[in-house]
């Protein structure tokens, strides 16, 4: 053996000391593998943990569009509604002043024929004629059932309403409260179309 070999031979570690060199190495590889892993699970479990994160968030947001979506659907249900019910009960007034002159002007006639009967001769009351103006007398209520004319309630005592009544004299008695009926007042479809004229106190006494 030559002096090199015998040099290098020297130089190399004892065969034990180059096993523990290798098991050193691989303890290391194995910690650095085993750090790699547990940093891995890690990212994973904060990754899965903002995910979930992220969904019931976005479940939450979901939630409030639907209920913002649905309170909206609801309003707009309810205008719509409303909207209806405005354009019915404009319809319903419009159907009631459209015919509202017409019918004034058979009230008018009905009154006058009102008057009429009540004047009747005497002698006449079992003749065809008053039989012909008693059919003519309930064609008038049939015009008026028709139409939902009615008569306004009201008598001497009552307390004045000014939808309902037009004071057009006063005198002596309770203020506020009607003495004597001029002439009727009339509703149609529930609406006041004419007014009672009334005498109504004026606050002295009698």
């Amino acid at each position: 053996m030559s002096d090199d070999q015998k040099n290098q031979q020297g130089a190399q570690p004892p065969a034990d000391d180059q096993g523990q060199a290798k098991k050193d190495g691989m303890a290391e590889i194995k910690k650095k593998i085993e750090e790699a892993k547990r940093k891995e699970e890690e990212a994973t479990n904060r990754q899965d943990a903002e995910s979930a994160q992220h969904v019931v968030e976005q479940i939450t947001t979901l939630k409030i569009a639907m209920n913002d979506a649905n309170n909206k659907a609801l309003r707009a249900l309810a205008d719509l509604a409303n909207a209806r019910k405005r354009m019915e009960d404009e319809k319903a007034t419009f159907a009631v002043f459209a015919t509202k002159n017409a019918v004034l002007e058979v009230i008018d006639m009905f009154e006058n024929f009102e008057r009429s009967m009540a004047h009747k001769p005497p002698e006449l009351k079992d003749g065809d004629w008053l039989k012909g103006l008693e059919l003519l007398q309930a064609q008038f209520q049939k015009f008026f059932s028709i139409h939902g004319v009615k008569k306004l309630e009201a008598k001497p005592g009552d307390k004045v309403d000014p939808a309902q009544h037009e004071a057009v004299m006063a005198a002596e008695g309770q203020e506020g409260v009607i003495l004597d009926i001029f002439s009727a007042g009339y509703e149609m479809a529930g609406r006041v179309i004419r007014t009672a004229k009334v005498k109504v106190g004026g606050g002295k006494k009698a």
